[in-house]
């Protein structure tokens, strides 16, 4: 995956606003529903790898058409307004916490309300393939069918939702978290991961069931990557890979076998070379906030409560005294 790229558009035209989507999702017509009415539109996002994430508000009600999504997957859906869209023969009315999944294949057709702001997700198509191969441990058809409606409701929806507005508040910051490789990988797996959890497909009742992991093989493998390179931009789906085992499958080893999660004792490992940079430094040598992001650590309140828990007391004070 390389590094991320940031974008960021304000259009007063609809031209502007074609070129805009263009560049980084799809192809478009845009006609405005009421012509008189007067337009401005903004678009902020990034691309990352497989995947484009943005947050784009429209002022006055389009008509959007797209007839080539290019390999890939498009979701949508309404912080703001509503949305009504035909794709594949379906009707969709998008409303907030509820979205649209358009398919590589077959044209999109959107009429959206005034003052309407949408989440806006692009995913390659073979990044949503293996994703699912990886999760269920078998292949899958090259155009696996999933359903049009999207439930932000139901608890992988909400999980997703919250990583989707935590990439576009992200990529409005500056500077991003989503500049570290150990910070965007792991993000950046957890979105496509999420979006196979979350949609419907003929898998899903599969995707819900325990997997077992009785062997403590893989285990010790990704622990050994782990302790071996704690600054590679490790994922789950990377970590089972190296451990010969499904990301289901090693999530399960670790509960059974180390009480946690392969990222958990990941960002424990990666907490204890903090601590051990915090006391080996002084103030005038480095920052805690400087330690935790070099580290992988996104949030500075998370890290200093995490720290405490382990350690007794907050990384300022080991910095301070040692």
């Amino acid at each position: 995956m390389g590094p991320a790229t940031f974008f960021s558009f304000r259009e007063h035209d609809l031209d502007g606003a074609k070129a805009a989507v263009g560049q980084d999702f799809f192809t478009t017509s845009m006609d405005l529903v009421d012509r008189k009415a007067s337009y401005d539109f903004r678009f902020d996002g990034v691309v990352l790898g497989a995947l484009a994430v943005g947050f784009a508000h429209i002022s006055s009600g389009l008509q959007i058409g797209m007839t080539d999504l290019e390999d890939s997957y498009y979701v949508n859906y309404p912080a703001s307004g509503s949305m009504h869209a035909r794709h594949r023969h379906h009707q969709l009315d998008v409303a907030p916490g509820r979205g649209a999944v358009y398919h590589p294949i077959g044209p999109v057709a959107m009429t959206t309300s005034d003052d309407y702001g949408s989440y806006a997700v692009r995913v390659d198509r073979r990044a949503v393939n293996e994703a699912l191969e990886e999760q269920l441990g078998h292949p899958v058809p090259p155009d696996p069918v999933l359903a049009p409606h999207l439930d932000l409701h139901s608890p992988p929806g909400r999980r997703w939702d919250r990583l989707i507005r935590l990439l576009c508040h992200e990529a409005r910051t500056t500077p991003s978290v989503l500049t570290h490789p150990m910070i965007a990988a792991p993000l950046h797996d957890a979105v496509i991961t999420g979006l196979v959890h979350t949609a419907g497909h003929r898998w899903r009742d599969t995707l819900q069931r325990p997997t077992r992991c009785w062997s403590q093989t893989p285990v010790r493998r990704a622990v050994e990557a782990i302790r071996n390179d704690p600054t590679a931009p490790f994922t789950p789906t990377s970590l089972a890979h190296l451990a010969g085992a499904s990301t289901r499958t090693l999530h399960d080893g670790f509960r059974r076998h180390l009480d946690t999660t392969p990222m958990a004792y990941l960002r424990l490992v990666r907490l204890h070379h903090a601590h051990t940079e915090l006391r080996a430094a002084t103030p005038h040598d480095t920052t805690v906030a400087a330690t935790a992001h070099r580290w992988g650590f996104s949030h500075l309140s998370r890290f200093s409560q995490t720290y405490r828990q382990v350690y007794g007391h907050p990384p300022a004070t080991t910095l301070q005294h040692h």
